[in-house]
């Protein structure tokens, strides 16, 4: 399943309309409905906000249902999948599959010139851990800026206020580690 068909199939699980989903995501109807067509591609923000709308990890929209969940988990570079946030100039990769029992998920995200989190700050419960790979990026953190580059690391309380954005001229590939995991 696509995850437009995924997202349909929570909404009408949940006796939710179109217009009703659109109202508590603050997205327009046919947006919506072009992301269950595969018309178009929602910004990770806006993923998450529909799956926790939809009361589902934003996992189970972008990965495959017969993934099995098992106390080891090998995934080959090859076999990582991709999510991209075209409005965002983000692509992210979940390294490990969905699995409700995990503590952490590390997740590979490269943000293109430009790319951010979104405008605005956000909060939620857990921790979060950055390594910067290859690029700069700025993390924002309350009323602090953090300017993150190769090799350096930041780890943070996630209910603070936090957004990030790559204002260099390069792409950035970053490890991220979230725990409890959000996707």
């Amino acid at each position: 399943m696509t995850i437009g068909e995924k997202l349909k199939k929570s909404r009408n699980e949940k006796g939710m309309s179109l217009r009703e989903l659109a109202m508590k995501v603050e997205l327009s109807a046919s947006f919506l409905s072009q992301i269950e067509q595969g018309k178009a591609s929602p910004s990770i923000e806006n993923l998450k906000k529909i799956a926790n709308t939809l009361d589902v990890r934003v996992s189970y929209l972008i990965e495959d249902e017969d993934d099995e969940i098992k106390n080891i988990q090998y995934i080959k570079e090859n076999e990582m999948r991709y999510l991209e946030s075209r409005g965002s100039n983000i692509r992210m990769a979940l390294l490990m599959p969905s699995n409700k029992e995990k503590n952490m998920e590390p997740i590979i995200y490269e943000i293109g010139i430009n790319g951010e989190s979104g405008r605005d700050f956000y909060s939620h419960g857990g921790e979060e851990f950055i390594y910067i790979i290859e690029g700069e990026l700025d993390v924002y953190i309350a009323d602090k800026k953090y300017k993150l580059s190769k090799g350096d690391s930041l780890y943070f309380k996630s209910h603070l206020q936090h957004r990030f954005k790559n204002t260099s001229k390069k792409q950035v590939k970053a490890l991220w580690v979230v725990s409890p995991p959000t996707f």
